[in-house]
């Protein structure tokens, strides 16, 4: 496997640092304090054809991989830019979904508008099933050539700016011999009076909201159900990967950015005549934490390429994730133990990254459902759960 990059693929990633630096510490500080949505970082991206790069030429898109994908969310995120969740919520969410399971009808409808920049919110968690989806209670029932979907949903993202969500819901009665039969997977187009969102107040990014939604009669074309009805699993699984591997290189991405942040001041900051850069004990915890996301980096390009290639990656992704989140959310640990109080305060920058990183051991996989995972599929030990 060659982890050399095209010219074309570097070319990427020189247009993604270029895009990240043009949007310094204080906007994205602005834009949290704010409660805000960053649109000029958004539009920019959509100028420059970023959020289109896994849709086909046919649709607007370029028509490239995952492995493509990643490069673009770690040197953004490498430079500041905070696009992780962001990412997940266009070209994963809707592109990767649509893509792989919709129609030719529903790949004309939405895919040209996700590379315009529409956003897509995932209707998944509810509050009583947590990480077990197949015991969601949120029902559609058909009725005028609709489904009418009810029920509720908990810690679900960019509502307030979304343009359509994935709902899953039960098309028919649960069946404990057949767990993940009776699952659908539904496209809602937003906004729409059966639907409402109560923000939720959270420690995490600000400017991506987080809502328990309600549906009450929340009306869906029966033409937006995606793949078949009562299969929602099957849809569902071809976002999984894709959606850890976007998370695991914007965390790797983050990562390296506060160590250089950490780094710079360090050398910069005198103390007792000498840089605290001269200390091994600030040298050996950013040493660390720059091996820690190298090696993240190596699971999560192995992952995507393996996904290109249309090979199984479920265990490469999933360890990606796990490593990539650990990883960055240690680096961002030290670089604010390096910085002090410096780094403990909203202009630093760095707290800021910190609360959006400890989520990522949460979602969109528990640590403790990855080991479960891992256990079973890659060791081979009895299913746990």
């Amino acid at each position: 496997m060659d982890f050399s990059l095209s010219q074309d693929q570097q070319m990427l990633v020189d247009l993604c640092e270029k895009i990240a630096q043009g949007f310094e510490d204080s906007y994205w500080q602005k834009i949290d304090e704010e409660y805000g949505f960053p649109r000029e970082f958004w539009g920019t991206l959509v100028e420059q054809g970023i959020l289109g790069i896994t849709i086909p030429e046919e649709y607007g898109g370029s028509g490239l991989g995952m492995v493509e994908m990643c490069l673009a969310a770690e040197a953004l995120s490498s430079n500041g830019g905070d696009c992780g969740g962001m990412f997940v919520g266009g070209p994963v969410f809707g592109g990767c979904l649509i893509n792989s399971s919709g129609t030719p009808e529903q790949k004309a409808k939405y895919l040209p508008g996700i590379v315009k920049g529409e956003l897509w919110s995932g209707g998944f968690t509810e509050p009583n099933s947590g990480s077990n989806i197949t015991t969601i209670r949120t029902e559609a029932r058909k009725e005028d050539g609709h489904y009418l979907v009810k029920g509720q949903k908990m810690y679900i993202s960019n509502i307030k700016v979304a343009s359509h969500i994935g709902i899953m819901c039960r098309t028919s009665p649960y069946d404990p011999a057949r767990r993940t039969e009776g699952v659908s997977l539904l496209v809602g187009d937003l906004p729409n009076p059966g639907l409402e969102a109560r923000p939720l107040k959270k420690m995490g990014s600000h400017f991506m909201d987080t809502n328990a939604v309600f549906f009450d009669d929340f009306k869906v074309p029966l033409e937006n159900l995606v793949g078949e009805e009562g299969k929602g699993w099957k849809a569902l699984y071809a976002v999984l990967n894709p959606e850890r591997l976007a998370i695991a290189a914007s965390c790797i991405g983050t990562g390296n950015y506060l160590i250089r942040k950490a780094v710079q001041y360090a050398s910069e900051r005198s103390i007792w005549g000498k840089p605290l850069a001269t200390h091994q004990g600030l040298q050996f915890p950013l040493a660390e934490a720059r091996i820690q996301l190298e090696c993240a980096r190596l699971k999560v390009y192995e992952a995507a390429w393996l996904y290109d290639q249309g090979r199984e990656c479920g265990v490469q992704a999933t360890s990606a994730k796990y490593a990539a989140a650990h990883a960055s959310l240690y680096a961002a640990d030290r670089a604010i133990q390096t910085l002090g109080g410096a780094g403990y305060i909203s202009e630093s920058g760095i707290e800021r990254h910190y609360r959006n990183l400890r989520l990522n051991r949460i979602a969109p996989v528990t640590d403790e459902m990855t080991l479960n995972y891992i256990a079973q599929h890659d060791l081979g030990m009895p299913r746990s759960y």
